[in-house]
């Protein structure tokens, strides 16, 4: 819970009050309607109120809104099912001989000595990534060169595919982001246009890649996971729900070959 501060006309009280299976934490704000909100993990109600609303209001402003609550909910729980199966990222340390990946084809990293040179990555047609750099033991310098590597392939693909969905739904977006997530495949923030991607989706093949980009295109239309989400999903990618599975299926840590 955030500080409690004084409010004009005293401290801010918090109460639990019970409307029906529903056990809501009331504050006590400097506010001029109910708000209400629902929150990770467990999907907890918290209602801030102005100072002497009745709990007989509470539990009316409750009832009217338990739709939007089981809506929020189901999101919130979707979320941390999804975020339970993602795996701890790979441990890479940039040796020779472990294995890395281009949208599911394995690529066998090779670290060579280019004195002088700007570290540079180079893939080639027999899956090896070659990672020039003036010293190979330096293996900061071979990482950041793989990260810019792979910011750029996976930005390269996902770019076009999501130009491409945005204009078969129908919704506009303003920024792609990419980074490293330890709970989400992606995410987006539908208010301002803003699609974030996990890096990680370059280790997996792309028609997951897709899945990922559409699901969250389709957020730009229906925030929640609700029945409009996935009449959306199913109207444009039918077999979404397939590719889902293969994604959880294919989540796992990459090794280096022997």
């Amino acid at each position: 819970m955030p500080r409690i501060r004084p409010a004009a006309d005293g401290p801010r009280a918090v109460r639990m009050l019970q409307v029906d299976d529903v056990a809501v934490e009331i504050t006590v704000r400097r506010v001029r309607r109910m708000n209400l909100g629902v929150h990770p993990p467990d999907g907890r109600v918290r209602v801030s109120v102005p100072a002497r609303t009745s709990d007989r209001s509470v539990a009316r402003f409750v009832r009217e809104s338990r739709a939007w609550i089981e809506r929020h909910r189901q999101r919130i729980c979707e979320d941390e099912r999804a975020a339970a199966l993602l795996p701890p990222p790979p441990v890479r340390i940039g040796a020779d001989g472990e294995l890395w990946s281009r949208l599911g084809e394995p690529l066998r990293l090779e670290v060579v000595v280019a004195p002088g040179a700007r570290p540079k990555v180079i893939e080639h047609p027999d899956r090896r990534l070659e990672v020039q750099v003036h010293d190979p033991a330096d293996r900061a310098v071979v990482l950041r060169a793989l990260d810019r590597w792979q910011r750029r392939e996976l930005r390269a693909v996902a770019e076009p595919l999501l130009d491409r969905w945005c204009e078969r739904v129908g919704v506009d977006y303003e920024f792609l982001g990419l980074r490293r997530m330890s709970t989400r495949w992606g995410s987006c923030v539908p208010s301002r246009g803003r699609i974030w991607l996990n890096l990680a989706l370059l280790d997996h093949s792309h028609d997951l890649l897709e899945y990922v980009v559409v699901h969250e295109v389709v957020h730009l239309r229906e925030a929640s996971h609700g029945p409009r989400f996935r009449s959306l999903m199913d109207r444009h990618l039918p077999d979404w729900p397939e590719r889902r599975r293969r994604l959880d299926a294919d989540a796992r840590p990459v090794h280096a070959l022997s």
